[in-house]
């Protein structure tokens, strides 16, 4: 059943239909809030947070074929808020945390790498970082970006260029401090 068919019944109150929408979704919404927010417990909960006033306001969305970039609109400017009003550092190190269910395959993909790319992504602002969530960690392409934060395509282009350019920035300059140290050492 299509994304539209579903919204259409969600409009007439069919509460089976928001189910089906939620567990097609939820996986995507909560990576994109963690990866904005940088936590696991908040994005949890802006996930939930996104997909209840979807619910609330689906009377609103007249193209039911849009559904998921007007919820993940309705995710990222939860998490900008919240990202705003926190204010604070990001735990990135909560992302590494060796969990029960984690495999042994994911343990031996965590590099020194991965944990500097993460560093150097929490310290761009919320929006230029949900640009670059959404286009390498969700696959979107810039047009569908656009229209997912409500932005033009120019803007998309220019938070991506930006993002990269401080991204190379960060990388670049941790790489240097360690060969510094073992130099004066």
């Amino acid at each position: 059943m299509t994304d539209e068919e579903l919204v259409r019944k969600m409009q007439r109150g069919d509460m089976q239909a928001f189910d089906v929408l939620y567990e097609r979704y939820k996986d995507d919404a909560y990576r994109v809030a963690c990866l904005i927010t940088g936590n696991r417990a908040d994005g949890e909960d802006l996930t939930q947070e996104a997909f209840v006033t979807a619910a609330r306001s689906i009377g609103s969305l007249r193209d039911g074929s849009k559904f998921r970039p007007w919820l993940l609109r309705t995710l990222t400017r939860a998490a900008w808020k919240y990202c705003r009003k926190a204010k604070r550092e990001t735990p990135v190190a909560e992302f590494f945390e060796t969990g029960e269910a984690e495999s042994a395959l994911s343990t031996v993909l965590r590099t020194d790498e991965q944990r500097q790319l993460y560093e150097a992504l929490y310290t761009l602002d919320e929006k230029r970082r949900t640009v670059i969530v959404l286009y390498y960690f969700d696959d979107l392409p810039v047009k569908e970006i656009a229209r997912t934060l409500g932005v033009t395509e120019g803007t998309v282009k220019s938070r991506l260029f930006s993002a990269r350019r401080h991204l190379r920035q960060a990388l670049t300059a941790k790489e240097g401090k360690p060969k510094e140290a073992a130099q004066n050492g």
